[in-house]
């Protein structure tokens, strides 16, 4: 218990935040500030630099894209699956859907490296229909390693001549593998961001008021932590930026979470302190010092 007649502990590092309290405060709100006008938002960043989903020092990784190399299909691992679909038997209709898909995949050098077209031959048109002849499919291989902004803008073009060619009555053409379904989780983890973090600071709203039952405490603290998440946002955007680290789906709402989430117990840890060395009769200034004598190390 803290001793109101006794002189709190005054480390450096605590007496230099206060005394460069105010260009501490200017320096975090113009980079704050700085950053989100100078670079892309984080979003943005990790759209257009994204980074390969699968670890490409992974012996598994480079046997496979040996075996593209060997054969000389494919220099990546993103593939896609265009599978036809009918109410009743594949017939000449649906042959001809599907060789105007397989033509246009063939021709899309820029996205597309390799179309294995077994369906047209009839040596091996049953290896790659169903039992019941009602569906077939097309394994084809994109540029652009799994995860990487190349690689969606691959699935999004194979996606695009799919939907270009008119489907005959009771046949449906499907795009589906794993690049699809990592393209498909960044839209929607782009998506659920801002859903993500609107909830969450109605959460730390309620539970500021609920703790503080003060409007005013609540909103200072709301400043505090939305400076430091647009501060954590901006450097990790800038790192990314610059290529300094890789960024993914997962990455940036983890970043997000992580400083909405530290700044809101480190905000609570001080001011709680804080309150408490004031409730117990001691000025600003040793209130200060004891709170951060108590809190700086778990900071």
């Amino acid at each position: 218990m803290s001793n109101p007649h006794s002189k709190p502990h005054r480390p450096f590092l605590g007496r230099m935040v206060r005394i460069f309290s105010l260009p501490i405060i200017v320096f975090w709100v113009l980079a704050a500030v700085g950053l989100g006008i100078l670079v892309p938002s984080l979003d943005e960043v990790a759209a257009s630099r994204s980074v390969p989903m699968s670890p490409t020092n992974a012996p598994s990784y480079r046997a496979m894209l040996n075996i593209g190399k060997v054969f000389q299909q494919y220099d990546s691992d993103s593939s896609a699956m265009v599978v036809l679909e009918g109410t009743d038997k594949l017939g000449d209709s649906a042959h001809m859907f599907y060789d105007e898909i397989v033509a246009k995949l063939t021709a899309d050098h820029q996205h597309v490296q390799n179309v294995q077209d077994f369906w047209s031959d009839p040596l091996t048109a049953a290896g790659s229909q169903s039992v019941d002849g009602k569906s077939a499919y097309v394994q084809i291989f994109l540029n652009g390693s799994q995860g990487t902004s190349e690689s969606h803008e691959s699935v999004a073009a194979v996606r695009h001549i799919v939907d270009s060619v008119p489907a005959p009555p009771g046949i449906k053409a499907h795009v589906a593998g794993n690049s699809v379904l990592n393209a498909d989780t960044s839209v929607a983890g782009h998506q659920s961001m801002a859903t993500m973090e609107l909830v969450s600071v109605a959460v730390i709203i309620v539970m500021l008021l609920a703790i503080y039952r003060s409007v005013v405490t609540m909103l200072v603290s709301m400043v505090i932590i939305g400076l430091e998440l647009f501060a954590a946002q901006g450097v990790t955007a800038t790192a990314g930026y610059l290529k300094i680290i890789g960024l993914t789906p997962y990455a940036v709402s983890m970043v997000t979470m992580l400083a909405l989430a530290a700044g809101t117990d480190y905000v609570i840890f001080l001011l709680g302190r804080y309150q408490e060395e004031r409730s117990k009769g001691l000025d600003r200034e040793e209130a200060f010092y004891v709170s951060y004598h108590g809190v700086s190390h778990v900071i």
